[in-house]
């Protein structure tokens, strides 16, 4: 029974053994059979995205082209608009800056004669130079400086203007604000003299602006340093009451510290010595004895340490001067650039003066702050180091007096020996 059912079961296991040779022979065919297709389905695939990726392409080409046009008609669509946002004031000043610029060469083509041949370019210049005369003076009142209102004659000539009083005493560069003719440059004796030989016979040498009237503009505007401070707003208060703080403290702490006598070193007699040195000796010579020495270490350095609180005392507030200063003019601008951006959202950005007048005048923190605590870090690096050096002067005098007091170990150590 025993060799009948080995029998059996060695040939069921030489069945499923064929078996399975059979199936995973089968299997790889046909996974060799599947690779081999998905691999010429992936190089079909790969020809077909080739293919739309430079159709793709061209249509990318068309449409970043089309984008430029766009957004160069996007930005000449923002200029018109910026424009529109222009101010009144800033389109009157543009429109009376072209008008002087239109009757200038309206008056100098006036001029010309069509018969004339103009050869070269040198000739063309001497022609327009000589065609180039001011027109008539016109009578007119000028506001002076002051405010106070004198009468004379105006001489234009292109976009530049000359005044002249009734008495011929007093002219110059003048130009208009609000409809009102100011004088921007004052003339001395000889620049009058010129502008008087013009308008008696037309001709002669005259001062002028070469650029066309905006150096006469910033003349005008110059500001106090009152009005430049009052621009910075709340936080030039603060900035300005750490200065004077840190001032204070400075020139006081400069007396005492000038006032400081030099460190003797010598341990002779104490009548010469300085307050601070005073102190030191007569702890020295109230505890002279060798078995209170500890004591004496202790309590030099205690007079130490107060002398040294006592000379640096002030210094801290002028450091703080100098750290705070710059943070309170950074929050100044922070502040004034809100404002200002939050003015833009409200009215747009077309007028720049009035966007770059909110920088300006939210920068005037930060450029006080700097004014304040540069000074302040100076001062402060000067007198620390004055009291350090002072101090370090005091601590050796106090080590001299330590060691003066303690015991000679060499002369012990030889009276032993000498016992022994």
């Amino acid at each position: 029974m025993i060799s009948k059912l080995s029998i059996i079961l060695l040939l069921l296991v030489g069945l499923m053994c064929s078996v399975n040779a059979t199936t995973i022979a089968n299997v790889e065919s046909q996974l060799l059979a599947e690779i081999k297709q998905s691999n010429q389905q992936y190089q079909r695939q790969i020809k077909t995205i080739g293919k739309a990726r430079s159709v793709l392409l061209k249509q990318l080409a068309i449409e970043e082209a089309k984008l430029k046009k766009l957004s160069v008609a996007a930005a000449a669509i923002t200029r018109a608009k910026d424009e529109q946002n222009l101010s009144l004031t800033k389109l009157e000043q543009r429109l009376h800056s072209w008008q002087q610029q239109q009757n200038y060469l309206n008056h100098l083509l006036a001029s010309i004669d069509s018969d004339s041949m103009i050869k070269s370019a040198d000739d063309l210049s001497d022609y327009l130079v000589k065609q180039a005369k001011p027109t008539q003076f016109i009578t007119a009142s000028i506001a002076l400086n002051n405010g106070q209102l004198i009468s004379g004659k105006i001489l234009t000539m292109g976009p530049a203007h000359w005044f002249i009083s009734a008495d011929h005493r007093r002219g110059g560069l003048i130009n208009q604000v609000n409809k009102q003719w100011q004088l921007a440059l004052e003339f001395d004796e000889q620049q009058l003299a010129q502008l008087s030989e013009v308008l008696a016979k037309d001709q002669g040498v005259l001062a002028l602006d070469p650029s066309n009237n905006r150096s006469l503009v910033l003349a005008q505007h110059q500001e106090t340093i009152a009005e430049h401070l009052n621009k910075g707003g709340i936080w030039v208060l603060p900035i300005i009451g750490f200065a004077l703080l840190a001032l204070v403290i400075s020139l006081v702490k400069a007396l005492v510290l000038m006032r400081l006598p030099n460190i003797d070193n010598t341990l002779l007699s104490t009548k010469k010595l300085a307050p601070h040195q005073l102190a030191l000796s007569n702890l020295a010579a109230r505890y002279s004895q060798p078995s209170q020495q500890q004591q004496l270490d202790d309590l030099l350095l205690d007079q130490l340490m107060q002398t040294k609180r006592n000379i640096e005392r002030g210094l801290s507030a002028i450091a703080v001067t100098a750290s705070v200063a710059p943070l309170l003019g950074l929050l100044g601008t922070v502040s004034g650039m809100i404002q200002t951006f939050k003015l833009m959202t409200l009215f747009g950005a077309g007028d720049a003066n009035a966007v770059s007048g909110g920088i300006s005048e939210s920068l005037v923190t930060t450029e006080l702050g700097l004014i304040v605590a540069i000074p302040a870090l100076v001062v402060h690096a000067l007198m620390s180091r004055r009291c350090h050096h002072y101090m370090a002067g005091l601590e050796s005098y106090a080590v001299k007096l330590s060691h003066q007091n303690k015991p000679n170990t060499t002369a012990v150590i030889d009276e032993v020996a000498n016992v022994a």
